[in-house]
């Protein structure tokens, strides 16, 4: 443990042209062993205003995760988009924008911060590895209260399962327009069934859509899949992030790309390892008491993937169980106009990050 973290502070680099703004590559030994070869998670820190001229303040930190094929670096706009809110709101914190992408012998996928049996250990690594270190170079207060995450698409999934698989680390989850959280409605198809149905179209035939504009769909999702090569990337996401591996050692596919059938064992093994909903309802009881009033969850009724949909389940499920949770709907909002909710989510979610923190229940 000593030399790994010997490891992560030496392969932080210097700051960046803007001394408020520092890129960070910390060399991971989990994902190193799991990949026999150097793997290292990059971020990039923005640092609040006050932090040279206050030089023994500590801030509290947020993890920031971005959608898939996410820029993670800070440019001027994205630098205002965190500045201008802790001005206004006159509430400073560290902000830690984390690469969600990796290439590792394929194209560019979101290891969406999961262990996986495919692509290893992104989940371990960042809270063992990575948030220790930041901790260590930065002024963070290092207390779960003080650390809060945030997301957006495969980030607000990210953001939501870290702080669910990890309750006492962080603080509260801040998750936008999250990729699905139930795989009763994956998009459309319910992954759940057995025996399954059809990735493409439910059971009469009618073709599932999506990239909804308004009310109106202008693809199927076969069609979707077929033509974008950004869809076809973010389904093999989710096959090398959820499915276990294939007898020829990669993973294994979901569905026939070109039928559309669904494998149940896979799908099986999805709605067990990684279904949001699934997971909070078979270990509420011994995490549930740690998740209280944590979880904020924002999405559009006009969601460009109808990942609203999905959130409607997440919402039921977790009023039955009594959770003290926040999930709000967007009227007519798209999968990118949620960040307008409340004005501006960044400002309100700042607002909430500000606020003493929940008690946990006993």
């Amino acid at each position: 443990m000593i030399v790994a973290f010997l490891l992560l502070l030496f392969s932080a680099p210097a700051p960046a042209a803007s001394p408020h703004v520092v890129d960070v590559s910390y060399l991971s030994t989990a994902l190193t062993s799991f990949w026999e070869a150097p793997v290292s998670i990059r971020g990039s820190v923005l640092l609040p205003d006050s932090y040279y001229t206050d030089p023994e303040r500590r801030y509290p930190v947020i993890y920031v995760i971005p959608a898939f094929d996410g820029n993670f670096e800070f440019d001027s706009a994205t630098q205002r988009q965190w500045q201008e809110p802790m001005r206004a709101i006159h509430s400073e914190f560290i902000v830690v924008t984390l690469d969600g992408m990796v290439a590792i012998n394929r194209e560019g996928i979101h290891h969406e911060f999961a262990d996986s049996v495919n692509d290893g250990p992104w989940g371990t690594a960042l809270t063992t590895e990575v948030v220790p270190a930041i901790d260590a170079q930065f002024r963070t207060v290092a207390a779960p209260q003080s650390r809060f995450l945030f997301g957006h698409s495969s980030g607000g999934w990210s953001a939501l399962w870290l702080q669910i698989n990890y309750p006492a680390l962080f603080g509260g989850a801040w998750a936008l327009s999250p990729d699905p959280v139930d795989f009763h409605d994956f998009t459309g198809p319910d992954l759940t069934r057995n025996p399954p149905q059809n990735f493409y179209h439910d059971d009469a035939g009618n073709q599932y859509g999506i990239d909804r504009v308004g009310s109106r769909d202008r693809f199927t999702i076969r069609l979707f899949i077929q033509q974008t090569r950004w869809m076809q990337t973010q389904i093999d996401t989710y096959n090398e992030v959820f499915s276990p591996r294939s007898p020829d050692g990669g993973p294994a596919r979901l569905f026939d790309p070109k039928s559309g059938d669904i494998d149940a064992a896979t799908a099986a093994y999805w709605e067990d390892h990684y279904d949001i909903t699934h997971l909070l309802e078979r270990r509420w009881n011994e995490i549930g008491p740690q998740l209280n009033g944590k979880l904020h969850v924002y999405v559009g009724t006009a969601d460009t993937f109808h990942l609203d949909g999905a959130v409607r389940l997440l919402a039921k499920a977790l009023a039955q169980l009594g959770a003290q949770e926040e999930i709000e709907f967007d009227p007519g909002a798209d999968h990118w106009a949620i960040y307008h909710w409340h004005g501006d989510i960044i400002k309100y979610a700042m607002g909430e990050m500000s606020a003493p923190a929940p008690t946990s229940t006993p």
